[in-house]
């Protein structure tokens, strides 16, 4: 059991939480514990399962209402500025799937970033799966377009894989908007490994509302 003094203060407990199921995410997938020691954990999953269980919000779009409601405390920072998307699956702070990955703002088009995937993301041996790259990728270009003012949804997103993007390895992202025309946004970025390029993308974006005469 965790000790009072290890539990952080209330505004940080979302966070704390979903690093430590991120951590256990992780110890499963690389773990080869005998069945005794599964079955052990598997009671205490189940516990923290049953506790939280009363709590879940459930019906159509809660998940949007609980974004927004919490957005009042959540200032935009560009020296991190995914922090105002707290459950995006791609860089989530409250979200235990989301690889831990910071973007901040560069210029008034750039974004940059860094990412370190562990095990948890392993495609092909020691290496980052393409699909999460991929992913990556879309936040990324998506930043890049809503720093400069152009936010859109995906509509294409092209991906080129120049070589193996290491697990463990400290990655540096970047992410551009190159131009507008009309809706459409097109972005492009790219994944490096000591300067080295491993992955690059190209996306084209179309903002939801057209754009002012």
């Amino acid at each position: 059991m965790t000790k009072k003094k290890d539990v952080p203060e209330a505004g940080g407990l979302p966070e704390a939480i979903s690093q430590d199921v991120a951590q256990l995410i992780n110890h499963l997938r690389c773990s080869n514990a005998p069945d005794e020691v599964l079955a052990e954990a598997t009671g205490y999953i189940r516990q923290a399962l049953e506790t939280l269980n009363p709590w879940l919000q459930r019906g159509d779009g809660w998940s949007t209402v609980s974004i927004a409601g919490q957005m009042a405390g959540m200032a935009w920072r560009e020296d991190d500025i995914t922090s105002v998307m707290p459950y995006s699956p791609v860089s989530g702070k409250r979200n235990a799937i989301a690889p831990p990955l910071k973007l901040w703002k560069f210029s008034d088009n750039e974004v940059r970033g860094e990412a370190l995937f562990s095990s948890t993301y392993a495609g092909p041996p020691n290496a980052v799966h393409g699909g999460i790259i991929a992913a990556v990728f879309d936040e990324i270009l998506a930043m890049a377009n809503v720093i400069s003012g152009n936010a859109g949804f995906t509509g294409t997103l092209t991906i080129k894989y120049h070589d193996k993007t290491p697990l463990n390895t400290p990655i540096e992202l970047r992410g551009v908007n190159v131009r507008q025309d009309g809706r459409k946004q097109h972005s492009r970025g790219e994944m490096r490994v000591n300067g080295k390029v491993t992955a690059t993308a190209e996306g084209l974006f179309i903002s939801a509302t057209r754009p002012a005469n």
